[in-house]
C-alpha cells in the first residue's frame, strides 16, 4: 500500500500534488488512516523525497565536499531526538556508516537537514545515537525506497504475508529450505503478484465499461418480486440494487454479457443444489462471522441456490440469494 500512494504523489507531468488532491485520490487504499496521521504520512514522504535527492547531490560533489554536517530543523516545535547531534555539529564523512541509519527523515515529520562541507569530521566520542523510528530505518538516498521494510505496511515475516501465502507451496518449501529473511521489496511473491494484476487490468476496464453501459441503456431492467417458475421458490426479485450487487461479482466483460442474458432469460436456469451461507468460509475468523452476521440480518439472506445455464458455448454457475420473505435474488456469477 505504501509503494501505492507514494506513486499517487505527481501527477503525469512529473509535478507534486497538493496534499487535498492526493488525499481524495488515495481515500481507497487509506480508510484506516485518520487526517493529522494521513498529513505526517505525506510530509514524510516528501521529506525523504528530498533526502534522497540531497543525497545524490552529496555523492557527485564529495571529492571536493567529503563531510556531512547535522543541521538544525526548521520546525517550530521541534522534538529532542536530533537536539544532540545539531549542537555538537556532527560532521562525519559521505560515505559513513552512521549515514546508513541515522539521518534527517528517520523520525515522523523530522525537518532536520544535512549540509556538504570541508570542514573537519567532528564525531564526540560519548555521542549517543538514538534509534529510528519504524520504518523509516533505511537511508532513502542509498536504496531508493521511500519507507523500509519494516514499516507498517509490511507484514512482520514472510509467514505472516498474504502475497507469500498465495504462492505455490513447491516455491515455498524452496524458500524455506534457502533459509532467505524478509526482503518486500525484491520478492518474488508481490512481483508475481504485481504481474498479474497489471495482467487483469485491462480486461477489469472492459468490464468496468461494460456496466456502465448496462447501467446507461438499461439492458438488465427492473423486475421487482415478479412470478418465476425456473427458481425454487417461484418468485424472482430484479432491483437495481441487486443488479448492481450481480455486476459487482462480474470480472470480465464476458461475465457481464452473461449476466445480461441470464437477467433477461432466468428460465433458461437450471437449479444444481443448495449452498449454506458461509460455505467453504473459515468460520473462526471474525470478519466471515461478521460478514453471515450482515447477509443475515441486514440482507436478510436465509441461504443460496447454485443454478447453470449455457451462454455464447460457456457454462455459468449463477448464485442466487433465498431471501426471508421466500423469493430469490441474483447475487453472483462466474464461468465454470
Amino acid at each position: 500500500m505504501g509503494k501505492e500512494m507514494a506513486a499517487k504523489l505527481y501527477d503525469a507531468d512529473g509535478k507534486l500534488k497538493p496534499f487535498s488532491k492526493w488525499v481524495d485520490e488515495v481515500k481507497p487504499i487509506s480508510t484506516h488512516h485518520v487526517g493529522p496521521w494521513l498529513q505526517t504520512e505525506y510530509d514524510t514522504a516528501i521529506i525523504r523525497a528530498h533526502v534522497a535527492a540531497d543525497w545524490r547531490e552529496f555523492q557527485r560533489n564529495k571529492d571536493i565536499l567529503p563531510n556531512l554536517r547535522w543541521m538544525p530543523t526548521t520546525s517550530n516545535q521541534p522534538e529532542s531526538s536530533h537536539r544532540a547531534y545539531w549542537l555538537m555539529k556532527l560532521t562525519l564523512p559521505v560515505d559513513d556508516p552512521f549515514w546508513n541509519e541515522h539521518h534527517p527523515g528517520d523520525r515522523w515529520n523530522c525537518k532536520c537537514s544535512l549540509e556538504a562541507t570541508d570542514d573537519p569530521v567532528v564525531r564526540p566520542a560519548d555521542m549517543e545515537q538514538t534509534k529510528p523510528q519504524r520504518g523509516l530505518e533505511n537511508n532513502p538516498g542509498k536504496d531508493g525506497h521511500s519507507f523500509s521494510d519494516n514499516h507498517p505496511y509490511f507484514p512482520k515475516s514472510c509467514k505472516h504475508c498474504e502475497f507469500y501465502k498465495q504462492g505455490s507451496f513447491k516455491n515455498r518449501l524452496k524458500r524455506l529450505f534457502t533459509d532467505k529473511v524478509k526482503d518486500c521489496y525484491n520478492c518474488p511473491f508481490i512481483d508475481g503478484c504485481i504481474d498479474r494484476f497489471e495482467a487483469k487490468r485491462p480486461l477489469e476496464e472492459k468490464a468496468f465499461a461494460r456496466k456502465q453501459e448496462v447501467k446507461d441503456q438499461n439492458l438488465m431492467p427492473k423486475m421487482d418480486k415478479e412470478p418465476c417458475s425456473s427458481v425454487l421458490s417461484g418468485t424472482l426479485n430484479r432491483t437495481n440494487k441487486v443488479r448492481n450487487a450481480l455486476l459487482k461479482h462480474c470480472h470480465h466483460d464476458y461475465d457481464v454479457d452473461a449476466a445480461i442474458y441470464i437477467w433477461n432469460n432466468p428460465s433458461d436456469m437450471k437449479f444444481i443444489r443448495v449452498s449454506p451461507l458461509g460455505e467453504e468460509k473459515d468460520m473462526s475468523l471474525s470478519k466471515n462471522i461478521a460478514n453471515i452476521e450482515k447477509k443475515q440480518n441486514v440482507l436478510h439472506f436465509v441461504e443460496f441456490r447454485q443454478y447453470e445455464f449455457e451462454y455464447n458455448g460457456k457454462t455459468f454457475e449463477v448464485k442466487l440469494a433465498l431471501c426471508q420473505n421466500d423469493y430469490e435474488q441474483f447475487y453472483s456469477l462466474k464461468e465454470k
